[in-house]
């Protein structure tokens, strides 16, 4: 019962105050929660800056983490937006306070949010290899982080499925930068939420990180409210199996641990 993907009300796009996340978590059953709270350096949406209180949020971690203690374990997370011209920001952001998890997630391709983007206005499948270049470019360089998050989000805003084939050279590339890192990934269940009809990082994705040997492997909900968190969690645990996954992996200080799944 780990939800390793969840936002409060420190995140720019949730309404819902920490305490309330947190007592959704106990009556949901969960045992671990990390909660991980949007920081996208660089992000330039005035509804959605995604810009956060560091020393209050940790606090908030922290005074969470001993209210709660024997009922919920609280994980003390971030995801960070990360974009190239923002790599010495996200670095400082995420050493300031031991947290125990960063995810790294990618919501712009360049300077253009792909919420906002009008993709009926460009060719689909050179827009997706431009995307996943650039995802390989920053990797390359950015590693101050733990998991991958949501790996192939671009999927639920483009408009339509493509074929990924013409880019699995890219994601092998990525990927492998990935594993020798030391890095994992994340299935990420909200697509269910959004009703894509597809997983995150899609399957075809995850199936070529377990034959290059990734091993590393979390589960989140992306929760914006308790009502979502660990949704469609069951599927994931099988698709995790049946690809040839035998563990799932929590974090304290940034070390993974792994469980039988």
């Amino acid at each position: 019962m780990y939800d390793y993907h969840t936002h409060t009300a420190f995140s720019d796009d949730c309404d819902v105050p920490m305490e309330e996340m947190l007592l959704g978590a106990v009556k949901f059953g969960i045992k671990e929660l990390a909660i991980t709270d949007h920081y996208d350096p660089g992000y330039e949406d005035p509804e959605f800056p995604f810009t956060l209180d560091f020393e209050e949020y940790y606090k908030a971690l922290r005074d969470a983490e001993k209210q709660y203690q024997g009922r919920l374990s609280i994980i003390k997370g971030m995801e960070i937006g990360i974009m190239e011209t923002q790599f010495a920001e996200c670095r400082r952001a995420v050493r300031d306070f031991p947290y125990d998890i960063i995810i790294g997630s990618f919501h712009c391709l360049g300077k253009d949010d792909l919420y906002r983007y009008d993709f009926s206005q460009v060719d689909g499948p050179i827009k997706l290899e431009e995307f996943y270049t650039y995802v390989n470019r920053c990797l390359k360089e950015y590693k101050d982080y733990d998991i991958a998050g949501h790996l192939t989000i671009i999927d639920r805003y483009i408009g339509k499925i493509y074929d990924y084939k013409p880019y699995m050279d890219i994601f092998e590339d990525t990927l492998k930068t990935i594993i020798y890192d030391g890095k994992g990934l994340e299935i990420n269940t909200s697509s269910f939420k959004y009703e894509t009809g597809i997983w995150l990082p899609r399957k075809e994705i995850l199936k070529l990180y377990k034959e290059l040997g990734g091993e590393i492997l979390t589960f989140g909900s992306d929760s914006h409210d308790p009502s979502h968190f660990m949704d469609h969690f069951a599927e994931a645990h099988e698709l995790a199996k049946d690809l040839g996954f035998k563990y799932q992996c929590t974090f304290r200080k940034r070390k993974p641990e792994f469980h039988k799944l």
